[in-house]
């Protein structure tokens, strides 16, 4: 399987909201038929328009092999970033 065509697969479910890696890998192999064993947080992390916005820290199924992390689009994170209070100096 192209992995070009994986990133754009995975691009277009993260479109409408974030997803952990489980998520992705089940909605991929019900879109497409694949018989070869992939890499897909390799995958997904040599795109720079993906980005990991966490881990999921559950007992029993975050492995040191495969982490289970949540993903977005940029333009996701871009539309839901929450703007940064302005700080206010002190004079002393």
């Amino acid at each position: 399987m192209n992995t070009r065509k994986i990133r754009d697969l995975v691009k277009k479910h993260l479109s409408d909201k974030p997803r952990n890696t489980t998520e992705i890998n089940e909605w991929i192999s019900k879109q497409i038929d694949i018989n070869t064993e992939f890499d897909l947080t390799a995958i997904l992390e040599s795109d720079p328009s993906i980005v990991r916005i966490g881990r999921v820290r559950r007992s029993g199924v975050v492995g040191k092999m495969s982490p289970l992390s949540e993903w977005a689009t940029d333009e996701w994170v871009h539309h839901h970033e929450r703007e940064q209070p302005e700080i206010k100096e002190r004079g002393i």
